[in-house]
């Protein structure tokens, strides 16, 4: 009998491995894709772009150095570790990982995508201030930040941080699909990523942007989707009862909100905007929608950082704070003073079917307690924000999606943060997130995080909302289909499909 040497076996192993995996591929590819409808696309194909690197994520394309599994809990995803190293960090990397071209993830590649979106997108670096990088070996690489923080990991689990190769006018990622076609604000084709770490039989995807809500659900209805992500409440009742469709429901990790612009009268007076958020009645908002938890502050209360008081309503200390303001009642109209009526627009967005449903609610109590109300819908909601033409915008976040909530309080927040569309500077609540920058321990932290609540719920730059329930709509295709906490992760290397 002849014996194989130990390399030339390990070779035949190697080539029958990659092999299969070409052939799992192969046959993923031959099932007719699945074909998920969304109201949201990545913008575009360059992660650095805006939040094209959360929407790529969602699509199951991009990934980061450090994720949150489902339970909210911190996990290393291309990354094994990060250590400190005096005033900076060590990152170990995961071996063996490659981009959907081929390339190896290194070292020097992790620094060359952060390095990138660090330059171009101020929400890479809203945390940490400037970075420096020294690759160490190619599977380590060291970070220093220009401001301190207390853990690194977080801060390279968030959105802005997915990690990419550039190759002339492409980018390669590492997730578990890979993009073939791309057509923007219409469609996303995607297949499986030869490449990824995990093997499987992994179907062919469309991603279709459909911006009307209803649309979505009568596309679903029509057995034209596969998955239909985030429906309308309205149209529940009737997929419920349709044959071949399964909807389910989840509670999401995200937050409900309205930001109010401090620099824009009649919002630019405190009174006012703590009138406009006693003025909200949220336990009406979640009747309404059937489902959903009173917000308590800037996170939803399961997280230990939270605030655990739900928030109040109250119309006749809403009044009240706008008869100290100046603003009198006017007959029957909106409240007056100096001639001028109290007058506001409220902005809302398709891509989040709940808030088209809660817009004329939460209009309706506003005029009750004197206001005026104009309220208008966009399809191009950050590019207002961040020319700051709004009075009163819908926002729905995910106020910790690396599993840290400081994320979000300095990248809306801080007097110079990156996102503070509100125009909010307060000197209490910079100290408070200047302390929280210098504090490691856990529970100090969310100590911290629970303080900066105080001069939020005074000056009342957002009225916080509610906790929302997203419902997902599948075929018999995907019944098995488990949703995600959170938008971040639609497509998972999970996603199986039956025919």
């Amino acid at each position: 009998m002849t014996h194989l040497s130990l390399s030339r076996r390990a070779a035949l192993a190697g080539l029958a491995s990659l092999t299969a995996m070409r052939w799992r591929s192969a046959r993923a590819q031959d099932q007719r894709p699945v074909v998920v409808g969304q109201t949201f696309l990545a913008e575009s194909l360059d992660p650095a772009e805006g939040v094209a690197s959360w929407a790529l994520q969602s699509h199951g394309v991009a990934e980061t150095l450090f994720t949150v599994d489902r339970n909210g809990a911190l996990a290393p995803q291309l990354a094994r570790a990060v250590e400190r190293d005096g005033e900076a960090w060590i990152v170990r990397l995961q071996s063996g990982i490659r981009f959907a071209d081929g390339a190896p993830l290194t070292a020097a590649a992790v620094r060359d995508a952060l390095a990138r979106s660090a330059a171009a997108n101020p929400r890479a670096t809203g945390q940490t201030g400037r970075l420096a990088f020294a690759v160490l070996d190619p599977l380590r690489l060291r970070i220093a930040t220009e401001r301190p923080v207390p853990t690194l990991a977080p801060v390279l689990a968030e959105f802005p941080m997915v990690i990419y190769r550039v190759a002339g006018d492409r980018f390669h990622f590492t997730g578990p699909f890979r993009v073939v076609e791309y057509r923007r604000g219409d469609l996303i084709r995607l297949e499986p990523n030869p490449e990824f770490r995990s093997p499987g039989t992994r179907p062919a995807v469309v991603i279709r942007r459909i911006g009307d809500p209803q649309a979505l659900a009568l596309a679903l209805e029509a057995g034209e989707l596969d998955l239909a992500f985030n429906l309308p409440t309205e149209a529940l009742a009737r997929l419920r009862r349709r044959d071949g469709i399964t909807v389910k429901s989840t509670a999401v990790a995200y937050q409900y909100m309205l930001l109010l612009n401090t620099a824009r009268a009649p919002l630019d007076d405190a009174r006012v905007r703590r009138a406009f958020d006693l003025a909200v009645d949220r336990a009406a908002l979640t009747q309404v929608l059937g489902a959903g938890e009173i917000a308590t502050g800037m996170y939803p209360s399961f997280m230990p950082f939270a605030v655990t008081a739900p928030r109040a309503s109250a119309l006749a200390r809403a009044e009240a704070l706008l008869e100290e303001a100046g603003w009198r009642r006017a007959g029957s109209g909106p409240r007056q003073r100096d001639g001028r009526a109290l007058e506001i627009t409220l902005t809302a967005y398709p891509q989040r079917p709940d808030f088209l449903t809660i817009l004329p609610v939460v209009k309706a109590q506003l005029e009750q307690a004197g206001f005026r109300v104009r309220a208008e819908t966009t399809e191009a909601i950050t590019p207002q924000l961040q020319a700051k033409r709004f009075d009163a915008a819908f926002w729905a976040m995910h106020t910790a999606p690396g599993g840290d909530g400081a994320f979000v309080l300095e990248q809306y927040l801080r007097s110079s943060g990156p996102l503070n569309f509100m125009s909010y500077a307060s000197p209490a609540f910079d100290a408070t997130l200047d302390r929280l920058r210098e504090t490691e321990a856990p529970q100090a932290r969310a100590d911290l995080m629970r303080a900066a609540h105080e001069p939020l719920f005074a000056d009342a730059p957002i009225a916080f909302l509610l906790t929302p329930v997203w419902h997902i709509g599948l075929s018999r295709r995907l019944a098995g289909y488990e949703p995600s906490p959170s938008d971040y992760y639609i497509l998972r290397a999970d996603l199986s499909a039956q025919g």
